[in-house]
């Protein structure tokens, strides 16, 4: 059986390569939650909501309670707000 000795060259080439391919797969996997982070919030951006410009203002209409002490069916949320003089 004839022994192979190992060369300082062919050490440094391993090691260059196991490097290059731990960021390659941290690269793929980062870029991975990246889109599936993008997907999750263009879905949820437009899931309810229809699109407007920034700082329009809407008034919509709440179907009344059909019974007395339910709450409507609405996603309205009441907001405060500060008058600027």
């Amino acid at each position: 059986m004839e022994v192979t000795e190992a060369s300082f060259n062919g050490t440094l080439r391993t090691i260059l390569w196991l490097v290059l391919a731990w960021m390659a797969l941290r690269w793929f996997l980062q870029y991975q939650r990246n889109a599936a982070a993008r997907r999750n919030a263009h879905a949820n951006a437009h899931q309810n909501t229809p699109s407007r410009a920034k700082g329009e203002v809407r008034i919509e209409n709440v179907p009344p309670a059909k019974r007395p002490g339910d709450k409507s069916g609405g996603t309205i949320v009441d907001a405060d707000f500060e008058e600027i003089k």
